[in-house]
């Protein structure tokens, strides 16, 4: 990925994440989650040919171990 596209990337995960942790002051984590949930797998399928979505929900699924919890973080979350 281009180092412009890295920053774009980073930029949009920050501001999304603060947006997230500002909801969830309101909302249980679980909903804001599902949300986040929800939306995303409709970009995908909004952007993504027929074979292309279910590759990505495959991959999504296969890196279930390697995906961590805020908790095994050092950063607290504010």
């Amino acid at each position: 990925m281009p180092k412009n596209k890295d920053k774009e990337l980073q930029d949009i995960y920050n501001k999304v994440f603060a947006q997230a942790i500002r909801h969830m002051k309101k909302y249980e984590p679980q909903m804001v989650a599902g949300t986040l949930m929800a939306i995303a797998i409709r970009l995908y399928k909004t952007s993504l040919s027929n074979d292309g979505f279910s590759e990505m929900l495959q991959t999504i699924l296969d890196s279930e171990k390697d995906i961590k919890s805020y908790f095994d973080d050092k950063e607290t979350i504010h």
